[in-house]
């Protein structure tokens, strides 16, 4: 099954099929439990599963840029896919986002801008605590990462000293995938462009 199939069916059981966006990623913690529940029972292809990150991730960012103060984000294109999948109009310079699926691996942290005028923000459906450690945050810190945005179950998961880990704004770098849309529409100023200082 493709992954628009497998989104489809999980917004089919929960009821969410045909809804706007903000209301299919308020739902972001149901999906992601019907989604792991489905690959538990049969993996999803690798490949898939990055296709499905994708498009659960645009649904907050459409939600966000949705906000009072609007906004825009547009997809990297092919070529600049190993810098990440989205990128949201800032000032005075982008945010990029960086995609993965259940795992980050090596791949998380190797993307973005390695740089903090041009931050990145990882989101992903990441179901190991153990890729979260203390010296592994610190290093996405140090890559250029403002946050990384993690389904409920993953953050709960974490020890105190990660969790208290904040990043060049001091707050806090590890963050729940719900908290997106408000995170980014926080940053949108009224010029439509986000703030990165504010994130």
């Amino acid at each position: 099954m493709a992954a628009a199939g497998h989104v489809n069916a999980a917004l089919a059981a929960l009821h969410l099929e045909g809804q706007p966006p903000d209301v299919i990623y308020a739902q972001i913690d149901a999906i992601v439990a019907h989604l792991q529940a489905v690959n538990a029972e049969h993996p999803i292809p690798a490949a898939t599963t990055g296709n499905i990150s994708e498009r659960l991730c645009r649904y907050g960012l459409q939600a966000a840029v949705a906000g009072p103060n609007g906004g825009a984000f547009e997809q990297m294109p092919d070529y600049w896919k190993w810098v990440g999948d989205f990128y949201l109009l800032g000032e005075p310079f982008n945010i990029i986002v960086s995609v993965k699926s259940f795992a980050a691996r090596e791949r998380l942290l190797a993307s973005g801008s390695g740089n903090l005028l041009s931050p990145t923000v990882g989101w992903g459906l990441f179901n190991q605590p153990a890729e979260f450690g203390y010296e592994r945050v610190f290093s996405y810190a140090y890559r250029g990462f403002s946050a990384i945005y993690a389904p409920t179950a993953l953050i709960q998961a974490l020890p105190a000293n990660v969790m208290a880990f904040t990043n060049i704004n001091g707050n806090p770098l590890m963050r729940d995938l719900a908290t997106l849309v408000a995170d980014v529409q926080h940053m949108m100023g009224p010029n439509h462009r986000v703030n990165p200082r504010l994130l």
